[in-house]
């Protein structure tokens, strides 16, 4: 595969990669979990999520100015903190997933790996 670099401010970095790519490391890394065995509202929740992100238009996908996407940080919150925490967690993010308002919000992931 070829590579590439643009230099690009830090905090459009994901828009520009999921412009160009469709995706993003972070994205890439958290769609390959395994669907987690524990609570049923969390495991339907990331299926639905998962679905969700098969379904959606690309367009509408390749808006997210975050890093990791916010229903890929949705999941992780649902991974993480469980259903409720997570349902909560997630509505902060999309109340602030707005353009202008992006950049790299790693609040989970590193407890992922």
């Amino acid at each position: 595969m070829d590579k590439f670099e643009f230099a690009v401010d830090e905090s459009v970095r994901p828009t520009v990669e999921r412009k160009l790519t469709g995706t993003t490391p972070g994205d890439e890394r958290i769609s390959a979990l395994p669907l987690p065995s524990g609570s049923r509202l969390v495991r339907w929740s990331i299926i639905v999520l998962r679905f969700y992100r098969k379904l959606a238009p690309r367009s509408l996908r390749n808006k997210c100015v975050f890093e990791p996407s916010c229903s890929h940080y949705s999941e992780l919150a649902f991974r993480q903190k469980g259903f409720w925490l997570g349902l909560r967690l997630t509505y902060k993010r999309l109340v602030r997933c707005r353009a202008g308002a992006g950049g790299i919000d790693y609040l989970f992931l590193e407890k992922e790996e």
